[in-house]
C-alpha cells in the first residue's frame, strides 16, 4: 500500500515538471479609430434614435408659428404616430397628426374680393429621409444629433371641415397665391389653396433638418427645426422664453406638451386679456384636442390644476405620474395674446438632471 503511494507521487511529480510553462499574455488590440470608428459610432446613434426618438416625439403638441410672424404661436401641431428606420446612418421617418392654425388674410382678384377668418383645421402626414449626424462641444457640454433630409420631404396636407370663406369680404389664398379663374366656389378655392399652401409650408419647414440637442451639465434637451450651430441648444419653443407668445382668436384653443412632472410643475403666465390655463394629463388635453378637431363644444376634463388669469399668473401642481399639458382656452371676445414660462432648472430636472459633472 505505501509502495503505490509512493510511485503514483513519482509520476504525478514528473507529470508536473514536464508540463510547458504557460504562455505570455498576448498584446492587447487597439480599439478602431478614426473614420472607421466614427461610422460605427453614427450606426449605432442611428440605431438609437430608431428606438428612441419616436418615444419623445409621438403625442407632442407643438406651436405653429403665424405666417410672417416666427416667434408668435397661432396654431398646433399634434404628432399622433411615428416611426423611424434605418439603414446604417441613413434613417427614414414617417410622421402623421392633426391640427390647426389661425388664418387671416385677405386679396383680391378680377374685380371681386373675398377673405378667411378661421381656425384651418387639418391633418398631416410627411415621410422624410436623410441622415444622422452627431457633434460634441466640450466646452458648453452640449450634444447635437442632426437629421439631414438626402431628398425633399412627401408632404400629404388636408384641411378638415373646409374653409369659410366670406364672398362680401375679402378672398384669401389662406397662405398666399390665388387661382387664376374663379371655377369653383370660393369655398372650394380656399380649401384647394389651404391644401396647396399648407403642403409648401410643411415641406419648407421640413426640408430644414432636425436637431436634437442635449445640455449634459444640467439634462435639458430641446428638439428644433434646422441645424443648430455645435454647441448650441436651438431656438427656444413655447414655455422656455418669454419672448415666444401665443396668440389666442375668440373660441381658440391652445396644446402645448406634454412634460414630465414627477417632481411637480409650475408655470408663469403673461396675459393681455383673459384667458383659462389649465395643466392636465396628456390623454385629457387629447380629448380636448380631438372635441376642437371635430369642431365640437369643448368638453369638461379633470385638470391638475387650473386659473382664470388676466396679466400676471401662477399655477403650480403637485409631483404627477402622467405626462402634463398646457390647455389654454379664449373666454375673451377679441384676441388675446399671452406667454408662459416654465424655469430652465425645473424643466432639465424634469428630463432626468445632469449627465455629467461640469464646472461653469
Amino acid at each position: 500500500m505505501y509502495s503505490t503511494s509512493l510511485i503514483l507521487a513519482v509520476f504525478a511529480l514528473l507529470a508536473c515538471k514536464r508540463e510547458a510553462p504557460p504562455p505570455p499574455p498576448s498584446a492587447a488590440v487597439a480599439p478602431i479609430r478614426g473614420a472607421v470608428g466614427d461610422t460605427d459610432l453614427r450606426v449605432m446613434l442611428a440605431e438609437i434614435a430608431s428606438s428612441k426618438a419616436c418615444e419623445m416625439i409621438e403625442g407632442q403638441f407643438t406651436g405653429l408659428p403665424a405666417p410672417q410672424q416666427p416667434n408668435v404661436l397661432a396654431g398646433t401641431l399634434w404628432i399622433r404616430r411615428c416611426k423611424i428606420t434605418h439603414d446604417g446612418t441613413r434613417v427614414d421617418f414617417e410622421l402623421a397628426g392633426n391640427g390647426w392654425q389661425w388664418i387671416e388674410q385677405t386679396s383680391g382678384q378680377a374685380g371681386g374680393s373675398f377673405g378667411v377668418r378661421q381656425y384651418v383645421r387639418f391633418s398631416v402626414d410627411a415621410k422624410l429621409r436623410g441622415a444622422i449626424d452627431i457633434a460634441y462641444d466640450r466646452t458648453s457640454h452640449v450634444a447635437s444629433l442632426w437629421f439631414t433630409p438626402s431628398q425633399p420631404p412627401v408632404i400629404a396636407f388636408h384641411p378638415i371641415g373646409g374653409i369659410s370663406v366670406d364672398p362680401k369680404g375679402l378672398w384669401s389664398s389662406v397662405l398666399g397665391g390665388v387661382s387664376s379663374a374663379f371655377s369653383a366656389s370660393p369655398g372650394e378655392k380656399g380649401t384647394q389653396q389651404a391644401q396647396a399652401q399648407g403642403t409648401q409650408q410643411f415641406m419648407s419647414k421640413l426640408s430644414e433638418g432636425l436637431t436634437f440637442a442635449i445640455d449634459l451639465c444640467t439634462g435639458a434637451q430641446r428638439s428644433t427645426l434646422g441645424r443648430a450651430p455645435k454647441g448650441t441648444m436651438g431656438k427656444p419653443g413655447a414655455g422656455q422664453s418669454h419672448r415666444i407668445s401665443v396668440e389666442l382668436q375668440p373660441g381658440g384653443l391652445m396644446v402645448l406638451g406634454p412634460q414630465r412632472a414627477l417632481h411637480g410643475m409650475t408655470v408663469n403666465i403673461v396675459s393681455d386679456g383673459p384667458i383659462r390655463v389649465g395643466l392636465v394629463c396628456s390623454d385629457r388635453a387629447a380629448a380636448a384636442a380631438d372635441a376642437f378637431l371635430a369642431g365640437r363644444a369643448p368638453p369638461r376634463i379633470k385638470t391638475l390644476g387650473q386659473a382664470d388669469i388676466r396679466g400676471h399668473g401662477r399655477i403650480k401642481i403637485k409631483p404627477a405620474t402622467c405626462p402634463v399639458a398646457v390647455v389654454a382656452r379664449s373666454i375673451a371676445p377679441t384676441k388675446v395674446t399671452f406667454d408662459w414660462l416654465r424655469s430652465p432648472e425645473e424643466q432639465a430636472r424634469s428630463s432626468g438632471g445632469p449627465i455629467v459633472r461640469c464646472v461653469r
